[in-house]
């Protein structure tokens, strides 16, 4: 009897690809949140994270800083994640890079988690295949930024293997995982719930034990009716109360969203079935559903991919034109995408040919993401404004950016105040408002536009941003 080379063995256990890709992602992960794209929701995030360390740790209040002269507090999604990185920073400090390593611990534990669920129902081949397609897949590069997509679908992947196991063995502990994972994956990102619909197949197998598909059936209406209270009660009344409504986005009627994405198709195709795999992934997945469906008739898989499927294409009606041009909204989608590569190439009986395949869709996945490791201008010229603003202001003096509604100039600047366009700094009522509020300081990014030239002390010019002041005469510098 032969055995197979240690080296061999290696290379074919999913764990050594999970820390292998672990490891290489930790490359810059102390770096500033300013990813091009996901700079902006990466600061929403962290934002809030430092204000729970700085002003208030009510999690049930979280805040941002672009709220004006408001407290900030705003309905958001539930602040698991940002929690997390205010408890690491009440012991060491707070750096944003902690948001980055969650991520990544987080993601990596669901991608085990991924390969063990597929590995228990369609065998090591497919669980192996998937597992890695998700590993070079968009989840690559997102996996090691403060978003809160990933985490949260991670966290409903291993609730989901847990929720298989209750099925199987009954045991308790499983199903205290499945509920408490479940409940925070959800609420920290709604569109992840989808994922959770696969339970919906050992409720129907006749093989099942009936108590137990009562109890999860009112775990499942438990987590619903918390998840549905903290998006559309608790959301609307802190946005109604504290008076910053309209900062988070709960979606659009779906005949708005069908008729934007119809204007937006060409990009909504590019969004849908090019992003999450890109190109050579998509090929392998659309012969995957020919062999799955066709050649081998696999019902039971095609069932497994059609139930969050279907519940993920409301999400995008839903999001409308927001999810053609949001490069990160497909991510929740992948491991839907990739459990059906994996199924489709474990099919292939030619390994050549299934290893070439899963080289080119690794090497193009990866190649399409490496420039998130290091951070380019004109992002890189931010990370001076709290300095520079240090030199005259004091950190609770409020100002304004003309940011383009983005919160990340805001975040750098580590300061409250306003997020405005181009266009406000045009009319002279809108510099009247901001006086009234009590702005000190008004901060005009060249980066968004060179042309605006108030007519007000300017106490602070570079070729990256100017400072005017609203309140005194003030040295220029």
């Amino acid at each position: 009897m032969t055995t197979k080379p240690n080296v061999l063995l290696l290379i074919q256990d999913i764990r050594f690809w999970i820390v292998l890709f672990f490891i290489g992602r930790l490359y810059g992960i102390t770096n500033p949140p300013l990813e091009g794209a996901s700079t902006w929701r990466q600061t929403d995030v962290l934002m809030i994270a430092r204000n729970f360390f700085e002003t208030d740790p009510n999690i049930l209040y979280p805040r941002v800083d672009s709220a004006g002269a408001l407290s900030g507090i705003v309905g958001v999604e539930f602040p698991v994640y940002n929690y997390l990185i205010y408890l690491i920073s009440l012991i060491f400090g707070y750096e944003s890079w902690y948001g980055r390593l969650i991520n990544l611990v987080i993601t990596s534990l669901g991608t085990l988690y991924f390969y063990k669920l597929i590995k228990n129902y369609f065998g090591e081949s497919s669980a192996f295949y998937a597992s890695l397609t998700l590993l070079v897949s968009m989840w690559f590069s997102y996996s090691r930024i403060t978003i809160p997509d990933v985490f949260a679908a991670s966290l409903c992947l291993i609730s989901l293997y847990n929720g298989f196991r209750y099925f199987e063995d009954g045991k308790t502990k499983n199903l205290i995982v499945f509920v408490l994972l479940a409940l925070v994956g959800c609420l920290s990102k709604i569109s992840s719930a989808p994922i959770l619909t696969v339970l919906a197949i050992p409720m129907f197998m006749g093989r099942m034990p009936i108590n137990r598909k009562i109890t999860m059936s009112l775990l499942a209406l438990f987590i619903f009716s918390v998840v549905s209270y903290w998006y559309f009660v608790w959301v609307p009344y802190l946005n109604s109360t504290f008076g910053f409504g309209g900062y988070f986005f709960m979606g659009l009627p779906m005949d708005v969203g069908i008729q934007q994405l119809i204007v937006e198709w060409r990009d909504l195709l590019d969004q849908f079935f090019v992003t999450p795999l890109k190109y050579s992934g998509l090929v392998v997945f659309m012969v995957s559903l020919y062999l799955i469906m066709v050649r081998n008739k696999k019902w039971i898989v095609l069932i497994a991919f059609l139930l969050p499927f279907s519940f993920f294409l409301l999400f995008v009606v839903k999001s409308g034109q927001w999810y053609a041009v949001n490069d990160y909204y497909p991510l929740v989608s992948v491991p839907i995408f990739a459990f059906i590569v994996g199924i489709g190439l474990a099919q292939i009986n030619i390994k050549a040919l299934v290893t070439v395949l899963m080289l080119i869709i690794g090497v193009e996945g990866i190649a399409n993401q490496i420039h998130v490791f290091k951070i380019r201008q004109p992002f890189i010229s931010l990370l001076s404004l709290e300095s520079t603003l240090d030199k005259f202001s004091q950190p609770d003096d409020l100002i304004a950016i003309n940011s383009e509604n983005s919160p990340t100039p805001m975040y750098c600047a580590h300061r409250k105040g306003w997020n405005l366009t181009n266009a406000n700094f045009s009319d002279r009522n809108q510099i009247h408002i901001l006086k009234t509020n009590k702005c000190k300081f008004i901060v005009i990014l060249k980066i968004f536009n060179t042309n605006i030239d108030l007519d007000l002390p300017k106490v602070y010019d570079s070729e990256e941003y100017s400072i005017y002041s609203l309140v005194s005469k003030t040295t220029e510098m």
